[in-house]
C-alpha cells in the first residue's frame, strides 16, 4: 500500500492471523468503541488509570447508564483492550499495552487517509484466488480484508486495487487460510476498465453528504459557538464518519477520477472540525475527569492530524 497509509495492511494481517473479520461500517459509535475512541482521543499518553466512577460519568456523557458502562468496561477487559487494578472498593480502569498500540494503529489509519496521494505507475494489482463453495466463511472474511486493502472484485474470483503491494498480500491470504492463488500487477487493455469494479458514484455522494451534514458545525466553531460539551461529542462524531471512507474509498489515483471528486473537499472540513475542535473537547474531557479527579484530570491530551501524521 502507499505510503499515506503504512499501518493497514500490517492491521489487516493482525486481524488474519486473529481469525477475526474487520468490523462492518455501523451509523454511529457503540458504548465500546465511544469508550475506547474517547480514551485513544483524550487519554492514550496519561500515565494514570481512571477510576470507573470516572468511566462511568464520561460514558453518562452521551446517554449511556450506569448499568451500561459497567457492561462495556468489563466486556473491554474481557477482550484484552482495557485492563483493570484495584484500589480497596475502587476499581480503575487503562487501555491495556495490546488496546493502546491497537488505538494508535487504528487512528492513524483514520486520520492519515485521504492526506497523501503517491504517484501511480499505471499498473494494477490483481488478485485471483479461488476458495471451496463449503469454507463460505473463509470467502467471507477473505472478501472483508480486501475490500479494506482497497480491493473490488472485477470478475467473481478476481480483484483489483490501483495500489496495493503483491508483496504484502500473500501473507494476508494465508493467514486467512487461502492456499490457491495468483497475485500480479498488470496494465489495462481492452473495453473493460478495472474502475467498473467500484460504484465511485455512491462513494462521492458519501463524501458529500459529509459535507453537508457538518456544515452547520464547521459555521458554528468559526464564530465561537461551540460549547465544549459540544465539541466532544461534535468531534467523536466527526471521527466516527470520517473512519468510514478507507472501507469504501478505494483512494484511486487522481488521474482516474473526475475533476471535482468530492474527497479533497471533504478531507479539508474533517481536518478543520478535528484539529479546531480538539482544545474545547479536550477542556470537557478533563472537566468529566474532575467531577472525581483534579489532578488526575490534568493528564487529559488531545492529538491532532499533523501529530498523527509525525506519528
Amino acid at each position: 500500500m502507499p505510503e499515506k497509509n503504512p499501518s493497514i495492511e500490517a492491521l489487516v494481517l493482525r486481524r488474519a492471523q486473529e481469525g477475526s473479520v474487520l468490523p462492518r461500517q455501523q451509523a454511529g459509535a457503540s458504548p465500546q468503541r465511544l469508550l475506547t475512541t474517547l480514551l485513544g482521543e483524550h487519554w492514550l499518553d496519561a500515565p494514570a488509570a481512571l477510576s470507573m466512577s470516572t468511566v462511568i460519568t464520561l460514558l453518562a456523557e452521551f446517554g449511556i447508564s450506569e448499568t451500561s458502562a459497567r457492561a462495556t468496561a468489563n466486556r473491554l477487559v474481557k477482550r484484552g483492550v482495557l485492563e483493570t487494578e484495584r484500589s480497596g472498593r475502587q476499581s480503575y480502569l487503562r487501555l491495556s499495552a495490546i488496546g493502546s498500540e491497537d488505538t494508535r494503529h487504528k487512528t492513524a489509519s483514520i486520520v492519515r487517509f485521504g492526506s497523501l496521494q503517491p504517484d501511480w505507475d499505471g499498473l494494477w494489482t490483481l488478485a485471483a484466488f479461488s476458495i471451496p463453495e463449503q469454507q463460505r466463511h473463509v470467502r467471507h472474511r477473505v472478501r472483508s480484508y480486501l475490500r479494506w486493502l482497497g480491493f473490488a472484485p472485477l470478475f467473481d474470483g478476481l480483484w483489483v486495487s490501483a495500489h496495493a503491494d503483491p508483496a504484502a498480500l500473500e501473507p494476508i491470504f494465508r493467514a486467512a487460510g487461502v492456499d490457491n492463488l495468483t497475485i500480479f500487477r498488470a496494465e489495462e487493455a481492452g473495453e473493460t476498465l478495472p474502475l467498473a469494479a467500484w460504484n465511485l458514484g455512491d462513494v462521492a455522494a458519501a463524501y458529500r453528504t459529509f459535507v453537508a451534514d457538518h456544515q452547520e458545525l464547521a459555521v458554528r466553531l468559526t464564530a465561537g459557538e461551540v460549547s465544549p460539551s459540544a465539541a466532544l461529542a461534535g468531534r467523536l462524531q466527526v471521527l466516527d464518519v470520517w473512519r468510514t471512507f478507507p472501507g469504501i474509498d478505494p483512494d484511486l489515483p487522481d488521474e482516474l477520477l473526475s475533476p471535482d471528486w468530492p474527497r479533497t473537499t471533504a478531507r479539508s472540513l474533517f481536518v478543520s472540525l478535528y484539529d479546531g475542535l480538539a482544545p474545547l473537547a479536550e477542556l470537557r474531557f478533563r472537566q468529566l475527569v474532575a467531577v472525581h479527579d483534579g489532578a488526575v484530570a490534568e493528564q487529559a491530551g488531545h492529538r491532532t492530524t499533523a501529530d498523527w501524521a509525525a506519528g
